[in-house]
This record gives structure tokens, C-alpha cells and sequence, in this order.
């Protein structure tokens, strides 16, 4: 669904009808984008608004993009990320890293840290009890029993919640890698 080029050339100088042609265009995938990652529809609203202003403030660099589609939803994504790493990121710590990735190329640390912030967002939005569930085991390392024992539940229920969180985390990493992929083709 690439928009013409004609329309670029148009909103780099400035015309607010091909504006409007674009923002018609793209407004629903932006806004159904954010929201698969946001799971709020205020925050889908005004994320949707800002990539918008965004497109806008920068568009006189549009006569030049040969992929507009896969701009803007680049573009999305950064302004999604931003957003979820100024309001919603939990803190982590990196001991357990393996040293061998000592030698990763700035892009490989950008896709990291993209992919840490998407982990992240989705755990933020997992049920309370499934996050802290969640957390006890990754991050702190505890065993599923031990969890049970803090949590005053049942081993199973603790098994159950990790379950559906890792299917959850795989789902999601999964449809991102595969819009990636549709993206960079």
C-alpha cells in the first residue's frame, strides 16, 4: 500500500491536502499498530497523533524516500518505543549477559534494545499476578516452587502463568519478527 510519489513530493513542499491524503491513508494501520503493542486506546490515540506530527515536522525529507510504507511504520515503531521506554520500562540488571556479545555491532544493540522494550511492554501488560509470577522467575531467579511457597499458591497455578506469559512473549516476538522481515523486503 506504498502511497504515490507525486504525494510525497507534495507534502515535502508543504500541501496539507496531500497531508490529509496520507493521514486518511495511514491512520488506521498506525492506530491499529500501536494499539496491538499498547493494548490502550488513549495511548494508541495520542501515539498515532505524534507519529503524525513527526511526519509533518519532517516532511520535506519525503521527496526522497523511496518506501514510504516501510518508513512510516519504522517510524512508528521508534515513536512506540520512546514512549513505552520514557513511561513503562522495568528495571533489569545485565549480570547474567554472557560476555560473548561483548562484540555487537551498534545495530545489533539497537535490535536488542528494541526487542528489550517490546518484552517489557508486554509484560506490563500481562495480569498482575502472571507479571509478578513472571518476574519472581526470571528475574529473580526463584524456582517454581519457591514462588509457590512466597505466593501461599499452588506449584501448578505458578507453572500455568509462566506458561501462558512465555506463549504470550513467543506470539508476540514472533508477529514482530515477521512484520520486520515484511518491512526490510
Amino acid at each position: 500500500m506504498n502511497i504515490d510519489e507525486n504525494i510525497l513530493v507534495k507534502l515535502a513542499t508543504g500541501s496539507h491536502q496531500a497531508f490529509k491524503e496520507i493521514y486518511r491513508t495511514y491512520y488506521s494501520r498506525i492506530h491499529a499498530f500501536a494499539y496491538g503493542l499498547l493494548k490502550d486506546a488513549d495511548e494508541s490515540d495520542e501515539l498515532t497523533q505524534m507519529v503524525f506530527i513527526k511526519l509533518w515536522d519532517k516532511r520535506e525529507i519525503f521527496q526522497n524516500v523511496h518506501n514510504f510504507d516501510s518508513y512510516i511504520f519504522t517510524l512508528t515503531k521508534h515513536t512506540i518505543f520512546n514512549y513505552i521506554e520514557a513511561k513503562h520500562t522495568i528495571p533489569t540488571t545485565n549480570d547474567e549477559i554472557p560476555d560473548q556479545f561483548d562484540n555487537e555491532t551498534p545495530y545489533d544493540d539497537l535490535i536488542a534494545h528494541d526487542l528489550q522494550l517490546l518484552i517489557d511492554l508486554i509484560i506490563n501488560n500481562m495480569p498482575s499476578q502472571r507479571q509478578q509470577i513472571f518476574r519472581l522467575s526470571r528475574v529473580e531467579g526463584l524456582s517454581n516452587e519457591e514462588i509457590a511457597i512466597k505466593l501461599g499458591i499452588k506449584k501448578k497455578t505458578v507453572e500455568n502463568h509462566l506458561n501462558l506469559a512465555l506463549k504470550e512473549l513467543r506470539n508476540i516476538i514472533s508477529i514482530t519478527i515477521l512484520i520486520y522481515i515484511m518491512l526490510i523486503n
